[in-house]
């Protein structure tokens, strides 16, 4: 249903994009890359999403190799994130009053820091995003969630041996004051949301994915 158009040639930055049928504008979500990129599995949501009636734009901020999982910073994923937040608001189908954000792993991290970083989004959707980690106080979601803009739904495995049950109810305690919602799906463990991962439960995937689209569609199509 998508396609990659590169919105940038030096450096390159391929931008997967994939919208529903017809001209727009469409409430649109702008989705942070896991640590391996805009892969199949990215592909895939970014395509669930516009089948559900939602634009989806995904940046590759490897920029064809260039960076990698261990090479990628914070900065080099925000500078990246900044060119395809402006080009994604200068599109005629993207409606820039109704934005959402979505992330997965390490880029639902990104997706904590962004919603601090930018007032514009309506919701944002952290898959497994990693609420304790950050070089600096500054840099850890959980420190954050007083600044937090938009709404944010939280998805955690039980079995995520990343990141500990106790580190989510601490992040659900703190969260919750502000009217954030954190769901923890028992029996599953990192990325089961992927089909490509050895933790992919299609059942639990399917409840997730459709508390996804209720977040959405009550903070940004209502």
């Amino acid at each position: 249903m998508g396609t990659f158009t590169k919105i940038r040639e030096d450096p390159p930055l391929p931008t997967y994009v994939s919208k529903p049928e017809g001209a727009g504008p469409f409430p649109t979500i702008f989705l942070f890359m896991h640590a391996h990129g805009v892969d199949s599995s990215q592909q895939k949501v970014c395509d669930d999403l516009a089948a559900a009636g939602y634009a989806a734009i995904a940046g590759d901020a490897y920029q064809e190799g260039k960076f990698n999982f261990q090479t990628q910073t914070d900065e080099l994923i925000f500078d990246t994130f900044d060119f395809v937040y402006n080009w994604g608001k200068s599109q005629k189908f993207v409606d820039t009053s109704r934005m959402g954000l979505i992330g997965f792993c390490m880029g639902g991290r990104h997706s904590y820091l962004a919603n601090v970083k930018y007032p514009d989004f309506k919701a944002v959707v952290s898959y497994y995003g990693f609420p304790h980690r950050g070089k600096t106080p500054e840099s850890t979601p959980m420190n954050l969630i007083e600044k937090f803009h938009a709404p944010v739904l939280s998805i955690f495995g039980e079995l995520d041996q990343g990141i500990p049950v106790e580190v989510v109810e601490e992040y659900r305690s703190k969260s919750e004051k502000h009217g954030h919602q954190t769901i923890l799906y028992e029996g599953v463990g990192h990325g089961f949301l992927n089909p490509d991962s050895r933790n992919h439960l299609p059942d639990v995937s399917a409840k997730a994915w459709k508390e996804t689209l209720k977040h959405f569609n009550t903070h940004i199509k209502s």
